[in-house]
């Protein structure tokens, strides 16, 4: 929670900064070359040749010089996209969105997430929406607003008022594994003492556009956190492993994971139960292994160093991972080729059962 805070105080805090010049980062130093004036024209005597021009040398005309000079100008390192959640990035080849969102969970529609965490993270500036037009996948929000005040409790007065109202839109590839956020500022005013304004320089848009694409970011990030969470509670209170037969009806640990998954789980098992692997097949997804049983000492019990034992002879062993209507059967052969039987797996389901639940 702190994190997610944090994130969406440097979005404020980037709001809040968008046209007050006092608090800007600005230049600072000698300013004299703003009042200097161009020389006049070089003129030679009567009696000596003109020098040649030359036109490369010569400084332009200054065009379009209401911008700031001097003190008002902002110094500021441009505002750049922070792809600080997982699966997020920016894609310099595909301008069709300023941060993407790679699908991460399979278990969860990427775009809802999406849409979710962009109402989630209006919600906590009790701002909605004035328009959400799902067909073409563009939402716009209410007005967000910023105040300084001054004054002392019942003698506070509102100095300066900013106000935005932001377009989102969303761009889906074709596989439905990617989705792109464009954020757009469509409306701003500014109030102050000196009166109102609507119109934003184009760099500070750009900054107020960034903030938001970040924050919504920084809310995914969250939102992912909660998700995993919610995952591993759910893990936790599960039976993940139990006793059955394989597709081919012979006895084997029934575990509630993909084949793949496990796959990649097994290796943390062989080192924490005295295995060793030996060799293996990827394709087949078999793991050859060298077991070797090392009953506790007493020293080990008194101390509580003991190791679990998995109730085997030492020897070579192989598991055999097979899919299992979407989870994995795991038989487990000697070197002899004889699979290890019920009697066997129901002797050693006490140890097995929380070591294949990898339960994180």
């Amino acid at each position: 929670m702190e994190r997610r805070t944090f994130y969406f105080s440097l979005l404020t805090l980037s709001l809040a900064a968008c046209s007050n010049v006092e608090t800007r980062k600005q230049a600072n130093g000698n300013f004299d070359y703003v009042n200097a004036k161009p020389e006049s024209k070089f003129v030679v005597p009567e009696n000596l040749h003109q020098p040649e021009d030359k036109p490369d040398y010569l400084i332009p005309e200054l065009e379009n010089s209401d911008g700031p000079v001097g003190i008002k100008v902002d110094v500021r390192a441009p505002a750049l996209v922070l792809p600080l959640a997982a699966g997020s990035r920016v894609d310099e080849f595909d301008k069709t969105a300023a941060v993407w969102f790679d699908k991460v969970d399979d278990d969860r529609d990427l775009r809802e997430t999406v849409i979710k965490v962009i109402t989630d993270y209006l919600a906590t500036e009790d701002v909605g929406f004035v328009s959400a037009d799902e067909a073409n996948n563009t939402w716009e929000s209410e007005w967000f607003h910023v105040e300084e005040e001054s004054g002392y409790l019942f003698w506070k007065n509102i100095d300066l008022t900013e106000s935005w109202r932001f377009k989102y839109s969303l761009v889906t590839k074709p596989h439905g594994r990617s989705v792109g956020l464009n954020v757009e500022l469509v409306e701003y005013m500014h109030t102050s003492d000196k009166g109102s304004k609507t119109l934003i320089d184009p760099i500070e848009k750009q900054r107020v556009e960034m903030g938001m694409i970040n924050a919504i970011t920084a809310q995914l990030d969250y939102q992912y956190r909660l998700y995993n969470k919610e995952d591993r509670l759910a893990r936790a209170t599960m039976e993940i492993v139990t006793l059955g037969q394989s597709a081919n009806n012979k006895p084997a640990y029934i575990i509630d994971y993909p084949v793949d998954e496990l796959w990649n789980y097994l290796p943390g098992f062989f080192d924490s139960y005295n295995f060793k692997i030996s060799d293996l097949n990827e394709d087949k997804f078999i793991y050859e292994v060298e077991y070797e049983r090392i009953d506790p000492s007493l020293w080990d019990m008194i101390w509580g160093d003991e190791l679990p034992v998995v109730e085997i002879e030492s020897g070579v062993y192989e598991f055999h991972l097979t899919e299992l209507d979407g989870k994995t059967a795991l038989e487990i052969y000697n070197d002899e080729g004889e699979i290890l039987s019920d009697q066997v797996l129901i002797q050693n389901f006490e140890i097995l059962e929380p070591a294949l639940s990898f339960r994180f």
